[in-house]
Order: structure tokens, then sequence, then C-alpha cells
């Protein structure tokens, strides 16, 4: 019996042992994907700025272009909103 003992004793220290490498394992898998995600996240993020930036300028253009044409015509501007306003108004109280 004191054989059958040191055996299951050893397979105890065994089991233990194997134990902690999956501990360790599965702390090294954890750390790998907190990098992975951080890795992922920083380059959304620099996609994102970077749409922004060209979202940014084109709206800027826009911008610039429809004040040039306002003041280059501002008469159709003005017809332009009034007929845009009385559409909007007229949609708008045809639902209510």
């Amino acid at each position: 019996m004191d054989r059958n003992s040191a055996t299951l004793n050893d397979e105890t220290t065994e089991l233990y042992r194997e134990i902690d490498k999956l501990k360790a394992d599965l702390r090294q898998v954890r750390s790998d994907f907190a990098s992975i995600g951080g890795d992922a996240l920083r380059t959304a993020r620099a996609g994102f700025n970077e749409t922004l930036k060209v979202a940014s300028a084109q709206s800027k253009a826009a911008a610039e272009t429809a004040e040039k044409q306002i003041s280059t015509h501002p008469f159709i501007a003005v017809a332009a909103a009034f007929a845009l306003g009385m559409f909007i108004g007229f949609r708008v109280t045809r639902r209510n």
C-alpha cells in the first residue's frame, strides 16, 4: 500500500504542475488577447481620425462653395431658400 501511496502522491504532484502550467498558459493567452485588442483599437481609432479629417475637409470645401454661390447669385439663393421652406412647411402641415 505504501507503493500505491507514493504513486498517487507523484501523480497528484504532476497534476498540480500541469494545473500551474495551464494557469500560466491562460495568463499568457489573456495577455496576448489584450495586446491584440489594444492594437485593433488603435488601428480603428487611427482610421476613424483619418475619416473624420477627410469629412471635415470635404464639408469645409462644400461650405465655401455654397458661400461663393450665394454671394455670386443672392436672388437665386433667396428664392431657393424660400421654395425649400415652403416645401417643408407644406409637408409638415400635411402630416399633422
